[in-house]
């Protein structure tokens, strides 16, 4: 036993640094909605586009990538990941200075964002399958915890480099923008050549391994409902996520800082302080730091989610963070001017476990089928991320209504609550089915 643990603390950290590279693109596609809806004027339903473009990729791109996978393995898998990474982070550098075009960068983000498929479709499940089976749910929140570390990163990065300055209407100016993207393809070139000379142990979890495990569910995943239900969790899940994620900004500028009938503005006591300490040029740029205080709690929620799962139940776990983030959501709704504001960050901290344990305790018990569950994973991302935030922001430009669009981030963490508490008898009956 002694003899494979070290490879496998190795194995671990090196993929867990996947997770912080995955982490920062995503965080950064928060800032960027805001920055689009800057500088090029487009609304916030067009904004919502940035979302779509990344999740389109995982939506048609996870089972190939799965099938890949399963084909050269987990490693293999991970370069080929990376390298799509990269050349979509360097298309930041036509799409900024020769086009110029909001639909360039959707293209860049479309090929940047099918390398992170890739990449996501072999590291999830390898973490899963990488030490015990109780363990997943913990081990998995741990190694999410270092995609919650870049969620702390880029919006200050993003704050710092798109809010800093001005934006001048119909004059727009990206090369703000591309700093950070050329810098994340030299990294992940860098990765690349790490991953290229090390060897990561190898996990027999084919047939014949499956053949001497009496706990693997034989039956076809549709006939398992702790998977087939954990799918579909996710995909509420994400909507949730991400359409919390696209408009925290907006919903914390104008819901700190507020006019009343006669164009008077009172400004929340704690957001001035807060603009104040940063230095923040702009209320968005003080917006984005408050979400760099969310991520904070967004990263001791994932580290704390290992030890808190030995303590109690993954699935009880999972269903009281989706209680409170409900009632976080229902003060989101209220809309209570100066206030709710200051609620909102909460989520995050109750977001924290939501992917990890969903996805650690749906893919369960699968065995050789692990690889192709995970890619449903990842579509259920690329479905639910692509039109998460262009329905939220449709129904916010719509209704002009901040209750209306945070019903879907409700419905997502309502039915987290239900999977959770559901989860012992969906497990026995994909057990029965086998």
């Amino acid at each position: 036993m002694k003899h494979y643990r070290n490879p496998f603390v190795f194995a671990f950290l090196m993929v867990a640094s996947l997770f912080f590279i995955w982490g920062f693109c995503h965080a950064m596609l928060d800032v960027l909605n805001k920055h689009f809806q800057n500088i090029l004027q487009v609304s916030k339903a067009q904004s919502g586009l940035v979302q779509t473009s990344v999740f389109g990729a995982y939506l048609l791109m996870g089972l190939p990538a799965a099938l890949l996978i399963r084909r050269i393995g987990y490693q293999r898998g991970i370069l080929v990941g990376l390298m799509i990474l990269a050349i979509g982070a360097f298309l930041f550098i036509p799409a900024g200075l020769v086009f110029k075009s909001f639909w360039a960068f959707c293209l860049a983000l479309f090929i940047l964002s099918t390398g992170l498929a890739c990449i996501e479709t072999a590291a999830n499940p390898y973490v899963t399958v990488l030490g015990p089976k109780d363990g997943a749910p913990g081990r998995l929140s741990v190694a999410q915890a270092f995609n919650s570390c870049a969620y702390i990163i880029a919006p200050t990065v993003g704050g710092l480099l798109l809010f800093g300055q001005k934006v001048e209407v119909g004059n727009p100016d990206f090369h703000s923008l591309l700093l950070p993207y050329i810098v994340l393809g030299c990294v992940v070139l860098l990765i690349f050549g790490v991953f290229s000379f090390i060897k990561l142990p190898a996990i027999e979890d084919g047939a014949a391994a499956d053949a001497g495990d009496a706990t693997i569910f034989k039956a076809h995943l549709t006939r398992q409902p702790h998977f087939t239900m954990g799918v579909f969790t996710q995909f509420l899940y994400i909507i949730a996520q991400i359409g919390i994620n696209a408009f925290a900004v907006n919903y914390i500028v104008e819901n700190a800082i507020v006019k009343d009938s006669s164009g008077a503005t009172t400004t929340a006591p704690l957001f001035a302080w807060y603009q104040s300490m940063t230095h923040a040029a702009t209320p968005d740029a003080t917006a984005a730091y408050v979400i760099t205080f969310a991520m904070i709690l967004y990263a001791v929620g994932r580290f704390s989610g290992a030890p808190l799962s030995r303590l109690i139940k993954p699935n009880l776990l999972l269903a009281l963070y989706g209680i409170a983030n409900s009632v976080v959501i229902l003060l989101a709704i209220a809309d209570i001017k100066l206030v709710s504001w200051m609620i909102l960050p909460l989520c995050w901290l109750f977001m924290s476990i939501m992917f990890p344990f969903i996805f650690a305790m749906s893919v369960r018990n699968l065995g050789v089928q692990t690889k192709i569950a995970a890619s449903f994973h990842v579509i259920a991302v690329g479905a639910a991320g692509s039109i998460a935030a262009v329905l939220m922001g449709w129904l916010w430009d719509r209704y002009h209504s901040v209750g209306i669009s945070f019903t879907l981030p409700l419905i997502g963490f309502i039915a987290t609550t239900i999977y959770g508490f559901a989860y012992p008898r969906l497990l026995d009956k994909s057990a029965q089915a086998a």
